[in-house]
């Protein structure tokens, strides 16, 4: 009895130990959290995840970044609820859509991110403004779910109030598609092409605008945004009238848990083979403008990312890859008359720090 007593004690002073120990360990990563800054802490507090191929969709029931009451369905009762479920499905598709329907390059695949990037970090939460944003930058966000040495991602952050199948998320992606490519991050076209691109999901064609005619109207086009995309798409429907894409059965009969409404509404997208030229050909104009301005070619400043300089370099390569292509257009031909010629490259910048933005 002595000895079962000696033993039970050993052991009782065993459990206090470890008890004490993860006490502290515990504390002590509450107090590592503590000292990131807030983004991170944001994101860390996300403390649930639904896991997709690719995509990690974080979110939370508790606290400030809480998933809405009403948004809490879940139809097949397996624990996720039916928003965070489609955000990933939506995902999933596109990505679908625009390497097996584009060719495109996966990002990972690509130089700036190969043999990095593990996974993308989708964070679902209540931050200002905007339905959704994405990140160039890899991070590793140490999450409790990761593994020690953590994780090196990319990053989708959408909002917590985000309406159902609103085209965000997709948006979001095509943005990586693009940070992938190239650099170049000015609005008309960085905005511009990825709403174009989700009419890859979206029944029928996007607004078309007019094509520019004039060196007013290329420095108009210059300063839009999302808006651009009315030139994207009346440049699109130049180069390819009939706008049809062959779409897999699987893929058109993907549907949204909770709903009869397909993710991919139709076969409508025009201009599919300029876009991805487009994309190819920006990767080599970036690399040209990073030699011609001593920056790294997988890492420019952010303001230079956005800068005016680029403007005529994305021009250019517009043009350039406009001529490839055969086209009955007399818009498309008065265009490549009257700004067609080679505007020359951006003068070199001054030196500039490199950073990686976030």
């Amino acid at each position: 009895m002595s000895r079962l007593l000696a033993r039970t004690s050993r052991l009782a002073g065993i459990v206090a130990w470890l008890v004490g120990s993860l006490g502290i360990v515990l504390a002590a990563d509450a107090e590592r959290v503590r000292s990131w800054p807030k983004w991170q802490q944001d994101r860390v507090s996300l403390d649930r995840r639904f896991v997709c191929e690719e995509f990690q969709v974080h979110y939370t029931l508790t606290g400030p970044h809480a998933l809405p009451a009403a948004d809490r369905l879940d139809d097949d009762r397996d624990g996720v609820p039916d928003k965070i479920q489609n955000i990933a499905l939506q995902l999933v598709t596109a990505r679908r859509c625009y390497v097996e329907l584009l060719g495109l390059r996966h990002p990972k695949e690509s130089p700036r991110y190969k043999g990095r990037v593990k996974s993308i970090d989708v964070n679902v939460w209540a931050f200002q403004s905007k339905n959704g944003m994405a990140g160039d930058a890899i991070v590793n966000y140490h999450r409790p779910s990761d593994p020690p040495e953590g994780l090196e991602v990319l990053t989708i952050d959408l909002s917590v109030k985000l309406p159902p199948r609103n085209l965000s998320p997709a948006h979001e992606l095509f943005h990586m598609f693009q940070n992938g490519y190239t650099l170049f991050k000015n609005a008309w076209y960085y905005e511009g092409t990825a709403r174009w691109s989700e009419d890859l999901l979206r029944e029928g064609a996007g607004q078309a605008g007019s094509l520019p005619a004039t060196s007013a109207e290329l420095e108009g086009l210059f300063n839009l945004s999302y808006d651009a995309s009315r030139f994207w798409q009346a440049l699109a429907r130049a180069t390819d009238p009939k706008g049809k894409i062959r779409v897999p059965q699987d893929l058109r009969s993907a549907r949204y848990r909770g709903s009869e409404k397909p993710i991919v509404e139709d076969d409508v997208f025009h201009g599919a083979p300029l876009l991805k030229a487009l994309l190819e050909e920006l990767d080599n104009t970036d690399d040209l403008v990073s030699r011609e301005n001593g920056l790294n070619p997988l890492d420019w400043p952010e303001s230079r990312q956005r800068s005016p300089e680029n403007n005529r370099a994305i021009w250019n390569t517009v043009i350039n890859v406009s001529r490839r292509f055969a086209s009955q257009s007399l818009e498309l031909k008065r265009m490549l008359d009257a700004l067609g010629r080679d505007v020359g490259n951006p003068k070199p910048a001054a030196e500039q720090p490199l950073r990686t933005e976030r």
